[in-house]
């Protein structure tokens, strides 16, 4: 599992370069426009950041699924599925590769938003101004709670972040479930890739219209922020049947 895992994670290396030259450009940009006094180039700069984050996130799932469909349609690809393992252990290593390939630009962002932070505070108040603003978020993270239940706030937060992890794993499952459907039934078509994003949203409708009835139960708590529990239960059991229901076809067309 692990040789495949790094042998996945091999195949998404020039767009975390890429990623990671982009992101040194704005974070550069940005104090440039602190230490110079340019509000312009540091808001646009801090802009693009703001935007990347978000965007890159979504094309990292996105592009595990393009990488599992050039695996499906090239010949040179295509001998992975020849190798000595089984489809449920390559189709789990492409999906950790995908994890560890979102949580890779979490962090990258994550980082290159304290560096701002710190360089901002530093530009408007020094160091003094930086220690008082980590002393309030260490007090707010042991303390848990304040007057304005910030406590409420940084847990409703957390929520959030697992609600879209569990939203952003659907949506890999069920795009691996897509293309090989559409690679196995139009094997050598030209529009298997057009047949697979159809066969995306459609799939997708029909997950969303259980979520829907999920939501119409009586009695049923709607969360504020995120998904309510029995959301997230049942995109999670969305996302077990599919990825094994990916797994048994691929297993029957793609094996030998």
């Amino acid at each position: 599992m692990g040789k495949l895992i790094k042998y996945e994670w091999k195949k998404q290396r020039t767009s975390r370069m890429v990623m990671l030259v982009g992101l040194a450009v704005c974070l550069l940009a940005f104090i440039w426009g602190l230490i110079f006094e340019s509000d312009s180039v540091a808001a646009c700069s801090l802009g693009l950041m703001l935007c990347g984050s978000f965007l890159l996130l979504l094309y990292t799932g996105v592009e595990s699924i393009l990488v599992l469909n050039r695996d499906l349609k090239t010949k040179q690809s295509y001998m992975l599925w020849m190798v000595p393992k089984s489809i449920w252990e390559i189709f789990g290593a492409k999906f950790l590769a995908a994890i560890l390939q979102m949580l890779f630009v979490f962090a990258l962002f994550f980082g290159a938003g304290c560096i701002s932070l710190i360089s901002a505070l530093y530009a408007s108040g020094g160091i003094r101004q930086i220690a008082e603003a980590c002393t309030r978020i260490f007090e707010f993270l042991v303390t848990g709670t304040t007057d304005y239940n910030k406590g409420a706030i940084f847990l409703n937060l957390i929520w959030f972040a697992f609600s879209f992890f569990v939203a952003w794993t659907e949506v890999i499952m069920i795009g691996f479930l897509a293309v090989v459907l559409s690679r196995t039934l139009l094997i050598r078509s030209r529009f298997a890739g057009f047949f697979a994003v159809i066969l995306f949203f459609v799939i997708n409708w029909i997950a969303e219209r259980g979520s829907y009835l999920v939501t119409q139960i009586p009695g049923l708590e709607v969360s504020p922020i995120g998904m309510n529990v029995w959301e997230i239960f049942y995109y999670l059991i969305f996302c077990v049947v599919v990825f094994a229901v990916t797994c048994v076809l691929a297993d029957r067309k793609l094996s030998v």
